[in-house]
């Protein structure tokens, strides 16, 4: 009998190693991010098909042509809106893997993974047409302003299409912030009135992120991109404490 048990919890000890092996994480890790990268080259593919008409929509806050000073500049040009459109629609993809890799290490598993996917992504979605219809023409209006009689700009294709895309990806990712504290809570016991209290701090972060993340100056063009975050931060709270009284609501049945 008492062998049984040795045994037993042998082998138990044994599969918790095998659990926590980094090799098999790693292995996991390897074959989710394949996974996505496959859907990516899909949809980046499928991208090429859509081409002309994204082109066209991405230039509008321009309202300029582009340049280009390489050979290779018209394929750059189409490889990175291929990309861009293929990294958008994989991005739920790429939320599904990251959240079934990380399920394991905190013990829990989320439910409505697949209404989290949708809303992250439609959240994504706001964010890059927000930056699109009201952070990127204020740009580079802005921008415009500092050209003189004598000074006429030939922008590449290549720094027109970096700047734009890093606007798209600080705003949906930004946009996030709501999901991710509304997810955080149902692991660590958040409060609404404790995130108030860091507002400040919210809004130092928000201006210093906005500081870096645009190019000019401007205290207006700062304030445009701080504000969603601080409106962003403030929704976040407002739906914690939606979500707390809704659960109180459920115990008190």
């Amino acid at each position: 009998m008492v062998k049984k048990i040795k045994k037993k919890l042998s082998l138990q000890s044994k599969t918790r190693v095998k659990k926590l092996n980094f090799s098999d994480h790693l292995r996991e890790l390897k074959n989710r991010f394949l996974g996505w990268f496959v859907c990516f080259c899909f949809f980046s593919l499928l991208g090429y098909f859509f081409y002309q008409p994204l082109l066209s929509w991405l230039l509008i806050p321009l309202n300029s042509p582009l340049f280009y000073s390489s050979p290779i500049g018209a394929l750059q040009t189409v490889f990175a809106v291929c990309l861009l459109f293929g990294f958008i629609f994989s991005l739920p993809i790429f939320l599904f893997q990251t959240i079934k890799f990380l399920e394991p290490a905190i013990n829990k598993k989320l439910d409505f993974i697949f209404v989290y996917i949708f809303i992250s992504f439609m959240l994504a979605v706001s964010g890059i047409l927000i930056a699109y219809y009201l952070i990127l023409p204020a740009t580079l209006e802005f921008l415009s302003k500092f050209a003189a009689d004598k000074l006429q700009a030939l922008i590449s294709t290549k720094d027109y299409f970096y700047f734009i895309t890093k606007y798209f990806l600080a705003f949906a990712l930004f946009f996030q912030l709501p999901l991710l504290v509304f997810i955080l809570n149902k692991f660590i016991n958040l409060s609404a009135k404790t995130l108030l209290k860091y507002w400040r701090h919210v809004l130092v972060i928000s201006f210093l992120l906005s500081a870096i993340l645009t190019p000019t100056p401007d205290p207006i063009n700062q304030s445009i991109m701080t504000l969603p975050i601080i409106l962003l931060y403030f929704f976040s709270i407002l739906v914690l404490a939606i979500s707390h009284n809704l659960s109180k609501i459920k115990s008190s049945k």
